[in-house]
């Protein structure tokens, strides 16, 4: 018989607490918590967005996401810029600096990834890939 410590879903938890010290870590050298680095790679996916679909994507509250921005902002990293088409309105946008340093977060990702991926096959890390997804089903 097997204790939750021995079951599949706790070798998950554990991988994703792993990840989690391993992206905080890395974010901390950038002077980056993961709101910021989420908000940055949002903003440089969807250039212009507005505040309140950035607090949609990160589940947050508009006054926590005015924080995180203004702090972004006293950084040099976004910017906010007021269209000529609605003037209540404020779209985001990144700045050189924050576009190099969403490249080094996007590295950070690519990196753990790659961590995840050693010592597997590429069977291996297909069939991971097809059973995680299989899981996260089960969750929808």
């Amino acid at each position: 018989m097997s204790t939750n410590r021995d079951g599949l879903a706790e070798k998950v938890y554990t991988l994703g607490i792993l990840q989690q010290k391993y992206v905080v870590a890395r974010l901390k050298a950038l002077q980056l918590n993961s709101l910021q680095a989420r908000s940055l790679s949002y903003i440089s996916i969807h250039p212009g967005t507005i505040q309140r679909e950035l607090a949609d994507y990160l589940g947050k509250k508009q006054a926590t996401v005015t924080n995180i921005l203004k702090g972004l902002e006293e950084r040099k990293l976004v910017y906010r810029e007021i269209p000529k088409s609605n003037e209540r309105q404020k779209n985001i946008f990144l700045t050189a600096e924050g576009e190099q340093l969403v490249k080094q977060v996007n590295l950070i990702f690519e990196q753990l990834d790659q961590k995840v991926r050693n010592g597997l096959t590429e069977k291996e890390q297909e069939q991971l890939e097809v059973n995680l997804s299989k899981a996260k089903q089960n969750f929808d």
